[in-house]
């Protein structure tokens, strides 16, 4: 009978540590397993955070007329240069010495020009103001003397100012122009990771909003950001802008086709 008792516990004993022997191989798995995915889910955490933290330029986005927009009224009524300049291109001119009124053909500027040598402009200068229509372009070029505040003397500078002449109305984003660039900006954030040692150019896209409200007639402008990936997205990105346009419209109310260019680079190279 001892024996038998013996015997039963024995086999009980060797059970319970069978028992206990797996049941630590399984938690010390399940431990090892856990680890693991901790392990795996760093790692892809880490590498997120990399391609999330990579550098790349300041950014600007902008969607406007080819230059300066200055209306044909003004433009038309313009009996000076000061009608035409900035309070702090203003602030700096001590005396004019030059001023040639060029106009831009083509993205070229062109033998259409008139010159003159003080502030005022020459009747040459005001018929051909007076010739332009919407959406022509001319630059002013003046020389001037301006004083160097660090050093107090005299020294010569130069203003080259573009202007695009434009309607009172001109074609407008329904949903404003933050909203365009904001979609602008969150359809091609993923293709900014291309951007290598900060190094970026710029790139101009031209667009028509037709006297319908539609876009046509988009063309890479100039020039390249130097990723053709980001280059092909902002063409793809300006042919489907969502949303609807309110056309420009010329003094009589009537609606007119109108040129815009999109504008993307580095913040201090745009």
């Amino acid at each position: 009978m001892k024996k038998y008792i013996i015997i039963i516990c024995t086999i009980l004993v060797i059970a319970s540590l069978s028992i206990l022997a797996f049941t630590n191989w399984d938690h010390t798995n399940t431990e090892q397993a856990e680890l693991s995915k901790e392990h795996i889910s760093v790692i892809k955490n880490q590498n997120t955070n990399h391609l999330n933290t990579k550098k790349i330029p300041d950014l600007y986005y902008g969607v406007d007329s080819r230059f300066a927009p200055v209306k044909l009224s003004d433009v038309h009524n313009a009996t000076t240069i000061y009608d035409f300049l900035n309070e702090g291109e203003k602030a700096q001119i001590d005396q004019i010495n030059s001023v040639r009124l060029i106009m831009v053909e083509n993205n070229q500027l062109s033998e259409k020009r008139a010159y003159g040598n003080n502030e005022f402009l020459t009747d040459a200068q005001k018929d051909l103001l007076k010739s332009t229509a919407y959406f022509s372009h001319f630059t002013i070029r003046t020389k001037f003397t301006a004083k160097n505040e660090e050093t107090g003397q005299m020294e010569d500078r130069f203003f080259g100012p573009h202007i695009t002449v434009v309607p009172n109305q001109q074609a407008t984003y329904v949903d404003g122009k933050d909203a365009l660039i904001n979609y602008l900006k969150a359809q091609s954030k993923d293709y900014m990771n291309v951007i290598k040692d900060m190094k970026l150019g710029a790139i101009k896209i031209s667009f028509k909003v037709t006297s319908e409200g539609n876009i046509s007639d988009v063309k890479h402008d100039a020039m390249s950001t130097g990723y053709k990936s980001i280059d092909d997205q902002f063409m793809t990105l300006i042919k489907n802008i969502p949303g609807t346009w309110i056309p420009a419209e010329n003094n009589k109310g009537e609606t007119l086709d109108q040129e815009l260019v999109f504008t993307f680079g580095p913040a201090d190279g745009c």
